[in-house]
């Protein structure tokens, strides 16, 4: 937004959903981009579903795991379960999946060490120490690109993926600024799902 409408102003806000839905309800915040299985369908929000997002495991390029994973190719979930793993907050629906793909060790109340809605926090972590970061593989992928962190390959595949959503107030007059932000927001997940996909 910054290089491309660096005339528009952001106010940026963290929180849990239920703390961004009261915010957006109290007119606090215009809109939200939120995944979308933290929302319940509800009359006084538009819901704008944005493309999916692949999720994976991520950890620093000199990482132990790193170094195995040239072995192997490939890592078993009880070998990523021995270093920390940093998460945001795991939804029911992909606890689990990962409890079908890898058996109970993979429940998020076993493993998860440090949970943070604050996702650039997690990703300091994951560069600085040996914590495995679990999300959202676009957020990483300029850090993955640039050679300083990899995704970890487990097998079998956990098949995760992210989906967020644009939530609006219905019937609330939007400013135009909200219109670019939005068509911004859809632009960015669209090519960012492409080059995941890639």
């Amino acid at each position: 937004m910054l290089r491309d409408y660096p005339r528009v102003g952001l106010e940026l806000h963290g929180g849990g959903p239920e703390q961004q839905l009261a915010a957006l309800r109290a007119r606090a915040i215009d809109a939200l981009l939120i995944t979308y299985r933290a929302l319940s369908p509800s009359e006084d929000l538009r819901i704008e579903v944005l493309p999916t997002l692949r999720s994976g495991f991520v950890c620093r390029r000199d990482h132990p795991l790193a170094r195995r994973l040239r072995e192997a190719g490939a890592l078993a979930f009880a070998e990523l379960a021995r270093f920390p793993l940093i998460s945001t907050r795991v939804s029911d629906d992909v606890a689990r999946r990962l409890v079908e793909r890898y058996g109970s060790e993979a429940s998020p109340q076993r493993w998860l060490q440090v949970s943070s809605e604050e996702i650039g926090v997690l990703v300091d972590a994951v560069r600085n120490t040996d914590a495995i970061f679990l999300g959202v593989l676009a957020v990483t992928r300029a850090l993955r690109d640039g050679g300083e962190l990899v995704e970890l390959a487990v097998a079998p595949q956990a098949g995760l993926d992210a989906q967020f959503a644009f939530v609006t107030l219905e019937g609330r007059t939007e400013a135009p600024a909200l219109q670019i932000v939005r068509g911004f927001c859809m632009a960015l997940a669209r090519r960012e799902s492409a080059a995941e996909q890639a």
